[in-house]
């Protein structure tokens, strides 16, 4: 992509720019498409050391390179012939009990829906019941870089 067209399109970022996720996260079928590679640099993180000009380089540089990018579990690839094992010993019986604190409305909304990504995006699939060999409880942690988080009124729903 030409860096005075990266620059036009970077300068003009619509208001509703996510709306439809299918017209960004497109890297099996356009990956260097325009509204994509916006998305990708937009995305990034840069740090807060550079000038404008080396920013502007890096940008460029990152959007040179966004069909890398993966900008959503849709677009992430999988890896051809990996396979995921577990060395456990024959017989070795697990925890099937799980001592899950109860989880409030807005978690079990955020785990239900990255779930529901999961499963759409192929990366996991369902098990039925008779498969299950362990089971623990789900933890969620805020990730310290992602923003404030949910507030008490809103953990109180």
């Amino acid at each position: 992509m030409p860096k005075e067209s990266l620059e036009a399109i970077l300068n003009e970022i619509p208001a509703n720019f996510l709306e439809n996720e299918a017209a960004i996260f497109m890297r099996l079928t356009d990956p260097m498409n325009p509204r994509r590679v916006v998305f990708v640099v937009k995305k990034v993180q840069y740090g807060d050391n550079l000038t404008a000009d080396e920013r502007k380089q890096a940008e460029a540089l990152v959007g040179s390179f966004a069909d890398i990018f993966a900008g959503s579990l849709s677009e992430v690839l999988p890896v051809p012939g990996a396979k995921h094992v577990l060395n456990v010993p024959e017989g070795t019986r697990f925890n099937l009990r799980v001592h899950q604190r109860a989880l409030m409305p807005p978690q079990l909304k955020f785990l239900h829906g990255r779930i529901d990504k999961m499963l759409t995006a192929g990366i996991i699939e369902r098990a039925p019941p008779d498969l299950i060999k362990c089971a623990a409880t789900t933890v969620l942690a805020k990730k310290a870089h992602e923003q404030q988080g949910l507030t008490l009124e809103e953990l109180r729903q």
